[in-house]
């Protein structure tokens, strides 16, 4: 292993070794003595997102669907199912594909070292033919069908439309049963050689565990570095403002359900600046919509959001956006009073409201570090996103009220807003 550094953060006293191993894969361990399971989260920077990119001298493009459909194929494995090589040293395993990322994780309480073994050799060897992919077919279209069916689901994709031109945000991570019908083995076969590369690995290890001993089996897990042709993904043009004031669709519910959502023009980026925008943006959202705020109890108190209304911030290195949604007898009533409240929301906030705020963001981050899965994951994240874990403690003990009185006039802009609506079939 190169470059290893060991950190106490001083708010969380977490100890975290950080190091980088000969193939060029990022690894950090957090010990945690006392506890009994541990967990190991391996990810990459590579989701349902990457669409279209440069291999060598080719431009590949891939239907949506396509990475999720690549993390099926790994849990298949080579000879036997992941799920069962996991099951049987007693160990839980899953894995995720979101817009940016995939990721792979296990906890166990005994069997560690094997369970790492496995996890690290998967990640690294996959078996595609055209008969393995064909096989794997109708079990995706049934879970991207299920997902579909899910008011929620369909609605928030919906707004994104609605929200952006053509970014591949308006692509569910599973892609469409129409899109699914339409990946190949070639490919997936191109995605894993372009973004399944050791360097690409992020390794994050928590539990009572000697991080010395931990870096040194991973280090002797990893394959090396092999020649392959450099990639470069090719992003689309997005326009500024959104494609759509509103969309409309008649679907399964019994009341309407109602969604708005405002974006930024561009994303934030990686890396401490893109965390701190992040924040901010977080921060702004909670002000508006937290269920102490001010604003939003004078919407509850008056009928035009109840109990089922959330709120929430979607963002990442090339979008950001917030949005708000509910269940709502009068939708344009909804529409109108809900973008309203945010849009005016910056000369009704006070500096009492953003210390309330803050300090319940940081206790929620420091209570969500309680397991050993939670803080691999979390850092895990952290590197995903180029920062350092915990590094968002940090940023939110800095920010300044007057920091986020701006982000909240340059977020929630009319011309910024979209709208999409669920309407009762029939109705």
């Amino acid at each position: 292993m190169n470059s290893v550094e060991t950190i106490v953060h001083p708010q969380v006293r977490e100890e975290s070794t950080r190091a980088r191993a000969e193939n060029g894969a990022e690894v950090v361990v957090v010990r945690r003595p006392g506890f009994a399971v541990s967990a190991a989260h391996v990810g990459l920077r590579f989701g349902s997102n990457d669409l279209r990119f440069r291999l060598g001298d080719r431009i590949v493009e891939v239907p949506p669907g396509s990475a999720h459909y690549l993390e099926h194929k790994l849990f298949e494995g080579r000879d036997e199912k992941v799920f069962d090589r996991f099951a049987r040293i007693g160990a839980e395993f899953n894995g995720g594909t979101s817009f940016t990322t995939t990721t792979y994780y296990f906890t166990a309480s005994q069997a560690f070292d094997a369970g790492l073994d496995v996890l690290l050799d998967f990640v690294q060897d996959v078996l595609l033919t055209e008969e393995r992919v064909e096989k794997e077919r109708g079990i995706i279209e049934q879970e991207v069908r299920m997902y579909d069916d899910h008011p929620s689901f369909h609605g928030v994709f919906l707004l994104h439309r609605a929200l952006y031109h053509r970014h591949p945000i308006r692509h569910s991570p599973g892609g469409s049963v129409d899109d699914v019908r339409r990946i190949t083995v070639d490919h997936l076969r191109d995605c894993w050689q372009a973004f399944y590369r050791p360097e690409n690995l992020r390794i994050a290890i928590a539990g009572d565990l000697d991080p010395e001993a931990v870096l040194a089996r991973v280090e002797g897990m990893l394959r090396p570095a092999v020649l392959t042709p450099p990639v470069e993904r090719l992003v689309v043009e997005e326009p500024p403002t959104p494609a759509a004031s509103l969309l409309e669709e008649d679907f399964r519910v019994t009341r309407p359900h109602v969604y708005v959502g405002w974006r930024d023009p561009e994303g934030p980026g990686l890396g401490d600046s893109g965390l701190r925008r992040r924040l901010l943006g977080s921060l702004a959202l909670d002000l508006v919509f937290d269920l102490a705020s001010p604003i939003h109890e004078d919407l509850y108190q008056r009928g035009v959001v109840d109990d089922g209304f959330r709120a929430s911030l979607s963002v990442d290195a090339d979008w950001s956006y917030a949005a708000a949604g509910g269940e709502s007898d009068e939708p344009e009533r909804f529409l109108a009073e809900v973008a309203g409240a945010a849009e005016s929301a910056r000369d009704r906030v006070r500096e009492d409201d953003f210390e309330r705020v803050r300090r319940a963001a940081f206790g929620r981050l420091v209570s969500s570090l309680q397991s050993c899965s939670a803080v691999a994951g979390h850092a895990l994240h952290a590197m995903l996103q180029e920062v350092a874990p915990f590094a968002a403690l940090d940023l939110l003990a800095g920010l300044r009220f007057d920091e986020v009185r701006v982000r909240m006039d340059e977020l929630f802009r009319e011309e910024h807003r979209a709208a999409a609506v669920l309407r009762p079939e029939g109705g």
